[in-house]
């Protein structure tokens, strides 16, 4: 018995309905509940970091977990931004020993231009030992990321300008002009960051920190949370140290006022030929999405999408009404007179 629900009817009503429809698609319903169940199993913290840091904005580490807050936000404010220069290389495979030869011009650009600055380039070794010494809770996170060198690189250039100060640089970027007129375009600044549109977030290849500055703290604080899982390898490197996890810190960020955007990094810095090996199948689908398709073409194929599927169901409707209405459709035999059905459509 179907029971034609109305909006003034009692709640037990509606209620013993929905019973009835669940009953009745109760094999659908197991399967989409074990589905459901096993998606959050996975990634039900996932979504729960990412609401987090990215939709509400609900940064519970700042306030409570100030493992590397060592100075206060008036002292943060006060304090120079050192003239280090930071670049990073982990050896981990031979193709990277080639990579490193190939772009050392671009390093000499950085020692070149910037003659009264001191140029660190921190290797392997080097990162473990201060990380082990200085940042022994982040050690147990680095050392799990033994085969994923993107993470390992990203979490060296967070700590490397955290307990010194400068400038990081990738290896791959070419230093245009003296980091002094980067100084002066910052002013009292004492973070510059650069967003990045390709393929979206707040560029981690170059920026610009003092020592033990309080947004660095921070995006030392959060790597932990971070470490959850996402849909592909890219996503994970995006969001977990790279482009996407700045991205987030700086949404919780509490004094946002302090940072400096630039407004062209290009002044500054070349990175035409910046190299994208870490890029795998799933980066290059996602840089062409992201980069090749607007957003007024991403609501067309919505609207397609839900066009066809109305259309769909309208035709399913019809063809009920059509066989329906065949059924129901009589005429009489002239000869004997006796009904009988007709089949021709209406």
């Amino acid at each position: 018995m179907k029971i034609r629900l109305k909006p003034n009817h009692h709640p037990l009503i509606l209620l013993r309905a929905a019973h009835a429809r669940v009953k009745t698609h109760s094999r659908l319903v197991t399967v989409v509940s074990v589905l459901l169940g096993i998606f959050l199993l996975i990634y039900g913290k996932t979504i729960f970091h990412v609401t987090r840091e990215f939709l509400t904005h609900s940064n519970f580490n700042f306030n409570l977990c100030k493992r590397f807050h060592q100075m206060t936000h008036v002292e943060t404010r006060r304090s120079a931004i050192p003239k280090n220069i930071h670049q990073v290389f982990l050896n981990v495979s031979n193709n990277r020993v080639e990579f490193f030869n190939e772009y050392e011009p671009y390093r000499r650009t950085w020692q070149d231009k910037n003659p009264g600055f001191k140029y660190i380039l921190w290797n392997e070794s080097m990162i473990e030992d201060l990380i082990n010494t200085s940042y022994p809770s982040i050690a147990p996170l680095y050392k799990r990321y033994r085969n994923v060198w993107q993470a390992r690189a990203d979490i060296a250039r967070y700590v490397v300008v955290h307990y010194m100060g400068g400038i990081y640089a990738d290896i791959d970027i070419t230093c245009r002009r003296s980091m002094n007129e980067l100084f002066k375009e910052i002013g009292d600044k004492r973070v510059a960051l650069n967003y990045t549109y390709n393929p979206f977030g707040i560029a981690n290849d170059f920026f610009v920190a003092s020592k033990n500055h309080e947004f660095m703290a921070h995006v030392l604080d959060g790597l932990q949370d971070a470490d959850v899982l996402y849909f592909t390898p890219f996503l994970n490197s995006m969001f977990r140290t790279g482009p996407m996890y700045m991205l987030g810190r700086y949404l919780n960020y509490p004094h946002q006022e302090d940072i400096y955007f630039l407004q062209s990094s290009r002044l500054y810095i070349s990175s035409e030929r910046s190299n994208k090996s870490w890029h795998g199948v799933d980066g290059y689908i996602i840089a062409i999405i992201w980069n090749g398709v607007d957003s007024l073409q991403i609501i067309s194929i919505i609207l397609l999408i839900i066009f066809i599927v109305r259309l769909n169901k309208l035709l399913r409707i019809r063809a009920k009404l059509v066989k329906k209405s065949r059924k129901q459709v009589q005429f009489f035999d002239r000869r004997r007179m006796m009904p009988i059905i007709e089949e021709d459509a209406l």
